[in-house]
């Protein structure tokens, strides 16, 4: 299991990335979830991965460590931010959203900001994992 996921783990993190791309432009655009600052912050720096990691998928390129690790970094700062902003509940007075309401929840229990700071700890790992498999 464990060469399973060395072997694969760039193609993991692309595939979160995706999803998580995918998943918020649904949330967007089809559902009409307009999304908060600290949302398009977090947009900003999970888009560029779902195309970045999926390129370094296909060329099975390990080395993009250096190049693309800042990206989910920030992001789970972001997300890490906002979570404790939704948990102590003033998103109000920053977003002007209430980010944690029913309409931003996952699954009906799961913040959207905690399920991106998830995502971006997860590729995180995946990352780590890929550039210790050369």
């Amino acid at each position: 299991m464990i060469k399973f996921i060395k072997r694969f783990s760039l193609y993991f993190a692309w595939t979160i990335a995706l999803i998580a791309t995918i998943g918020s432009l649904y949330s967007s655009q089809i559902l009409n979830i307009k999304p908060c600052v600290f949302c398009w912050y977090q947009r900003a720096f999970m888009f560029p991965l779902a195309i970045i990691l999926g390129v370094a998928a296909y060329k099975k390129d390990g080395k993009i460590f250096p190049y693309i690790i800042a990206l989910p970094i920030i992001g789970a700062m972001v997300a890490s931010v906002q979570s404790l902003f939704s948990y102590f509940n003033i998103t109000s007075l920053v977003c002007g959203l209430e980010c944690s309401g029913e309409t931003q929840k996952l699954f009906g229990f799961l913040d959207m900001s905690i399920a991106s700071f998830v995502a971006f700890s997860a590729i995180i790992f995946l990352l780590m994992i890929a550039k210790k498999k050369k």
